[in-house]
């Protein structure tokens, strides 16, 4: 289940990702960014402007505008060691950014599961029953 939130205090029209990193990949088509996490690589259209950031560097750093609702391919490098456990990714993390966009994306995952309404016990229920023919069961209210 994915959302978009918006940043807060911006409407969609003036919201223009930036991005700093230095470009390592120019084509017709594509442009390569690597950040220290990576390396994106956006579609030249999505570009909306690259500036120059920090030309003292020995390779120049630069802030990137990407379009709203672009989409991006982004590749990591991971060291890989044998383990008996298969190799797998930690979960992506949260994509709400403090404590206001947290709460909206609770709120929504919560309508969506239909667990905002009241409750029709206000307590919760737990009941045992056995099989064994005796007829012996227990119920109890939390």
């Amino acid at each position: 289940m994915t959302d978009a939130l918006q940043p807060l205090g911006t409407t969609h029209s003036e919201a223009v990702a930036t991005l700093t990193g230095v470009v390592v990949g120019e084509s017709d088509r594509d442009i390569r960014v690597r950040v220290a996490d990576g390396t994106w690589t956006f579609h030249r259209r999505d570009v909306l402007a690259i500036r120059e950031h920090d030309s003292r560097a020995a390779t120049p750093a630069v802030l990137i505008d990407i379009r709203p609702g672009a989409t991006a391919d982004f590749t990591r490098r991971l060291r890989i060691d044998v383990g008996e456990r298969p190799m797998t990714l930690a979960a992506p993390p949260s994509p709400a950014f403090g404590d206001a966009q947290l709460r909206r994306l609770t709120e929504t995952w919560a309508a969506q599961l239909d667990l905002t309404g009241a409750p029709v016990h206000p307590a919760t229920f737990t009941r045992a029953q056995t099989r064994s023919g005796d007829g012996i069961h227990a119920d109890s209210l939390d």
